[in-house]
């Protein structure tokens, strides 16, 4: 992997962390999904891919995950180097310009996304070369950012919406434990 190929896996993976996106909605994102001015993305797709099959692009996982997420200065900083990257690539191997409708993490030479699974693959080597814990994964970026929200004073129904979750409940009970501890805590 070129060295200025990291841009990709950086931008991907902290842009999970910092808006708790699913991999397979990150992986459906278009260019034109990015609105610069409100520092939003309009998360509308989702992309799965099941071995022997294609990749399948669809809606999202729930009516309450088609959604906008905001992102930070820093965070658009990233994307906009990013983008730049993307050009360059597409310019220099493709001989084209990028367009609004292309993915933002995008196969080379085809107008298909890039797969969760490649991204997991990526993410198991950084740990494994960084000598951090192997049970880690992905989606374990999207349960830190619903932490770091609720730690940082964010309710726990503004933190469902952000992760797309049609009940608070399930934000709460089933993924984030953990969190309602730390309020309990905070709140003594």
């Amino acid at each position: 992997m070129l060295k200025e190929e990291n841009i990709k896996y950086e931008t991907y993976y902290k842009l999970l962390l910092s808006t708790g996106m699913r991999r397979g909605e990150a992986c459906g994102l278009r260019w034109s999904d990015v609105d610069w001015t409100d520092h939003s993305i309009h998360i509308q797709r989702n992309v799965i891919k099941i071995s022997g099959e294609d990749i399948i692009v669809k809606e999202p996982k729930t009516v309450s995950s088609d959604r906008y997420v905001y992102f930070s200065v820093e965070m658009e900083a990233l994307l906009h180097d990013y983008r730049q990257y993307c050009e360059d690539e597409a310019e220099r191997y493709e001989n084209r310009r990028i367009t609004e409708n292309d993915y933002m993490f995008r196969r080379k030479d085809t107008d298909l996304p890039m797969t969760p699974n490649t991204f997991t693959w990526r993410f198991k080597l950084i740990l494994k070369k960084h000598g951090l814990p192997e049970n880690l994964t992905v989606h374990s970026l999207r349960h830190t950012a619903a932490s770091l929200l609720i730690a940082n004073g964010t309710d726990v129904a503004t933190v469902a919406g952000i992760l797309g979750h049609s009940q608070v409940s399930t934000t709460v009970h089933i993924n984030y434990p953990h969190t309602s501890d730390y309020l309990k805590a905070k709140a003594a």
